[in-house]
């Protein structure tokens, strides 16, 4: 399942202006309780966010997010921006657990 779908969305990450964000649809095959509408949800609460980037290649830029809160709930978006390009790429989302506090 590589299929992608682009959505416009004016947000700023990493200091960076982008103008729409592109899934790939492959969160779908391991996570059929998330939707693209929950992941444009999620990534608007980014909006503005500083993240260190973990991986470069071929001018892509790799990072993730943990948690990312909506409705109570804590997510991990994985993402990638282009250096040439003012997109948000999304290359997975899920649930994950509550971190307990010692």
């Amino acid at each position: 399942m590589s299929e992608r779908k682009e959505y416009p969305l004016n947000i700023t990450i990493n200091n960076r202006k982008l103008s729409s964000v592109v899934i790939d649809q492959h969160y779908q095959v391991n996570h059929p309780e998330m939707n693209d509408d929950l992941i444009i949800e999620l990534i608007k609460t980014i909006d503005n966010g500083i993240f260190p980037i973990e991986n470069e290649k071929d001018g892509f830029e790799y990072f993730k997010v943990e948690p990312v809160e909506f409705e109570d709930r804590p997510y991990r978006l994985v993402l990638l921006m282009y250096v040439y390009e003012d997109f948000l790429g999304v290359i997975n989302a899920f649930r994950v657990r509550r971190k307990q506090h010692d």
